[in-house]
C-alpha cells in the first residue's frame, strides 16, 4: 500500500514537472516569435523612413534638377526639415553618387555601416 501511494505521487511529480518544463519552452518560442517580429517590425519602419526620405531627394531633384550634395543641402531646402533615422535611433546615411544618381542607407541593428544588415535605396 506505501508503495503504490509513494509511485502515485512519484508519477504525479514526474507529470508535473514534465508540464512545467514543457509549458515554458512553449513560452520561450513565443518570446522568440515576438522577438522575431519586433525585429522585422523595425526593418520595415526603417524602409518607410527611408522611402519618406527618398522622396524628399526626388522633390529636390524635381525642383533643382540634381540630387543634393549631402543632407545639409536637403535640409536647407526646407523639403527636409529633421535629419532621417532609422528604427534603431541611427541616422541615415545620404551619398550623391552622380549628377543623377544617389544612394541612401541605414546601418542596420548593428548601427555599423558597410556590414551584412544594412539597408540601402539607390536610385
Amino acid at each position: 500500500m506505501k508503495i503504490r501511494g509513494f509511485l502515485i505521487i512519484l508519477i504525479l511529480a514526474v507529470v508535473v514537472v514534465y508540464l512545467l518544463y514543457f509549458g515554458k519552452l512553449g513560452k520561450k518560442s513565443q518570446i522568440v516569435e515576438m522577438t522575431d517580429r519586433l525585429a522585422q517590425a523595425k526593418v520595415d519602419l526603417t524602409k518607410v523612413n527611408m522611402a519618406e526620405f527618398e522622396k524628399a531627394v526626388l522633390a529636390f531633384v524635381s525642383s533643382e534638377g540634381r540630387p543634393p550634395e549631402d543632407i545639409k543641402e536637403l535640409q536647407r531646402s526646407r523639403i527636409l526639415v529633421t535629419g532621417a533615422v532609422d528604427a534603431w535611433g541611427n541616422f541615415i546615411k545620404y551619398e550623391k553618387l552622380s549628377d543623377t544618381s544617389f544612394k541612401i542607407t541605414s546601418a542596420g541593428k548593428d548601427g555599423a555601416f558597410s556590414t551584412a544588415d544594412d539597408i540601402v535605396i539607390t536610385d
